[in-house]
């Protein structure tokens, strides 16, 4: 063993430097680039969104877009969410990554084991090697780990949407009396007996019939199944105070030119059942809004009754008042800073990672294979087909050391690459996102049920991602911290499920390749090259699996986000003054919800499938340690 040990250690010397151009060290420094590229793009948005004189900023929240219509808005922050999520993909991928390479032992830390009968992990993510190798690679591991909780805990909610919301004020009047050139003596509007209004009201009506008469503002008139449709609506941005025109009526009919009259809060899930029959008189019973445009737009007549009226009269149409929407996308410069900060860390660990990292790894099965075929380990001399349960019942404790007799049985799966407890941990986060996305859409479905239909149409027309008065958490928060941490929690719990299945992912690869030598002649895959090896960038999955577990990452992330999300509405009064009353909470998303679910019950389907396949040959089965 003399002049052939004497080689492999010398290549362990501090001196040596290790092969940029091959290998893991690439692929460390690919990682370690999409970091930075990755910061810079958070630090120049955060810096132009901050420095820019067209954008507004009040403690600590940017205004990048205000002033268009509220489905600009959420176009944009469809898109800005989905640029997040294709960012921070890149950033968990490429901390895995990393991570793994740190966790690989160096063949001195693996003899170092050996002599005190511990095993270390080989080619697979590990957090067992830890404890067993050098202090500096731990620290990095560590740092780069721990940077990525509040990245998933608050990038999504750096940028969000902020939609507006009218209160309203609803006035049936006499036909006469609503065309141009009417109401003018102010007494005569508001003459007769309104038992139905309170002095207040009838102020407030006072100010509207005033703008409505000076044409301070812009009215349409609207037929009965075109004003319907634009009404019913959880939070009306685009329009305010209605005029109902009863039909075949005037000041001589009802002496009066003000029928009714009645103030529609913005924010409330009852918002448009004002539109039914008899919801004025009785306010219970059940009301359909959506059934009620749907039957005007077939020809039906829109009839309602009145509180100062017996019998029930027919709309003949109205007159909408139109208001700018003022729907906003905002940034959080506070949340953006701390992103920011982890996003550097992170990526001068993985700097590190590669100039401090002299002493060469053993990363992948074939540096293993290389290295103990080069120079045996004679702790394990002999010990040939040795299973797992026999390096934890025996060798572990100084016995029966000796060759082990190999039993084939039968055909063998993937899944036997496996440890039960990487089995066990990946399917315990699938199953916590099946039941948590399960729990979820049931309370949602409940709630839904309490207002409306709760089928999947209903659903589908709620949207992706979309506010509305119906689909929000019944929490209270003293902040708007607390609703980005709750609203982000389950995009920690998705992270940790892209690692353990992607860990899955990399023993079940493990054991393929190890069972493809006993299939045909194949050179040995190594970070360092000698001749007759291959080198190669990835790890142990390729990328034909590699880049759909991205994808399938990255989706999970983006659809997550548009299941459970920060809600924030700022609501005006019926004049269109902004008042101090803000909707800041949680909103989510049914349908979005359905698709996290199918997803994820995917994801467990294709775990068992890719478990169940045979290997290439008749060989035994190997492990990572």
């Amino acid at each position: 063993l003399g002049p052939e040990h004497s080689r492999e250690h010398s290549n362990t010397s501090p001196a040596w430097k290790p092969i940029w151009y091959t290998g893991w060290h690439t692929g460390v420094l690919i990682c370690a680039a999409s970091a930075v590229v990755v910061l810079f793009i958070n630090v120049g948005l955060t810096i132009y969104a901050a420095l820019n004189p067209g954008y507004e900023m009040e403690g600590g929240i940017v205004t990048l877009y205000r002033g268009g219509s509220c489905d600009q808005s959420k176009t944009i922050g469809t898109w800005l969410h989905l640029g997040i999520n294709v960012l921070s993909t890149l950033l968990l991928s490429g901390s895995n990554y990393t991570q793994q390479c740190l966790a690989a032992p160096t063949r001195s830390e693996i003899d170092s084991a050996h002599a005190r009968r511990r095993w270390m992990d080989i080619g697979v993510p590990s957090v067992r090697n830890l404890f067993r190798i050098k202090l500096e690679r731990t620290f990095l591991w560590i740092a780069i780990g721990l940077t990525s909780i509040p990245l998933h805990l608050l990038y999504n909610s750096a940028v969000y949407t902020s939609l507006t919301a009218n209160s309203y004020t609803v006035a049936a009047v006499a036909t006469n009396d609503i065309e141009p050139g009417g109401y003018p003596n102010m007494t005569d509007a508001l003459g007769g007996d309104h038992e139905f209004s309170h002095g207040d009201d009838i102020e407030l009506f006072r100010r509207v019939i005033e703008r409505y008469r000076n044409r301070t503002r812009i009215y349409q008139y609207l037929e009965p199944s075109d004003c319907t449709e634009r009404y019913n609506k959880d939070f009306l941005s685009d329009r305010s105070n209605l005029f109902l025109v009863v039909k075949n009526s005037s000041t001589s009919t009802y002496n009066t030119t003000l029928l009714d009259m009645f103030d529609v809060t913005a924010g409330d899930p009852t918002t448009s059942t004002w539109m039914c029959t008899d919801h004025l008189v009785t306010e219970y019973g059940e009301c359909d809004p959506n059934e009620l445009v749907k039957n005007l737009k077939d020809g039906y007549l829109w009839r309602i009754k009145l509180r100062s009226v017996k019998d029930e009269v027919e709309i003949s149409g109205c007159i909408s008042e139109m208001t700018d929407e003022n729907c906003t996308v905002q940034f959080t410069l506070q949340i953006m800073i701390v992103v920011i900060c982890c996003n550097f860390v992170k990526a001068c660990c993985m700097i590190m990672a590669v100039v401090r990292t002299r002493e060469p790894t053993l990363v992948t099965l074939g540096d293993a294979v290389d290295s103990f075929l080069r120079v045996p380990d004679p702790t394990t001399v002999g010990m040939c087909f040795s299973d797992r349960r026999f390096a934890i019942l025996e060798w572990r404790h100084g016995r029966s050391i000796g060759a082990r007799p190999w039993k084939q049985e039968g055909v063998q799966r993937w899944w036997r690459s496996v440890s039960e407890t990487r089995w066990l941990i990946c399917n315990l986060f699938c199953l916590i996102t099946i039941i948590a996305a399960g729990i979820l859409l049931d309370m949602g479905i409940r709630k839904d049920a309490e207002y409306g239909s709760p089928g999947l149409k209903s659903m589908w027309n709620r949207g992706l991602g979309k506010v509305n008065s119906v689909s929000l958490v019944s929490l209270t928060f003293r902040n708007i911290t607390e609703a980005t941490l709750l609203a982000n929690l389950p995009q920690t719990i998705l992270s940790f499920l892209y690692l353990t299945y992607n860990s899955l992912f990399t023993c079940m690869l493990l054991g393929h390749e190890w069972s493809l030598f006993a299939h045909h002649h194949r050179t040995l895959r190594v970070t360092s090259p000698r001749p007759g090896q291959r080198s190669t960038y990835w790890l142990q999955v390729p990328y034909t699996y590699a880049i759909p577990l991205m994808t399938l990452s990255g989706l999970l992330h983006w659809l997550t986000s548009q299941s459970l999300f920060l809600a924030r509405v700022d609501i005006f009064n019926a004049l269109g003054e902004s008042i101090s009353t803000t909707i800041s909470t949680i909103g989510y998303s049914c349908i979005a919800t359905i698709f996290v679910l199918t997803l994820g019950i995917v994801a467990l389907v294709t775990a068992a499938g890719m478990g169940s396949r045979s290997f290439a040959a008749e060989i035994t089965t190997v492990g990572s340690c």
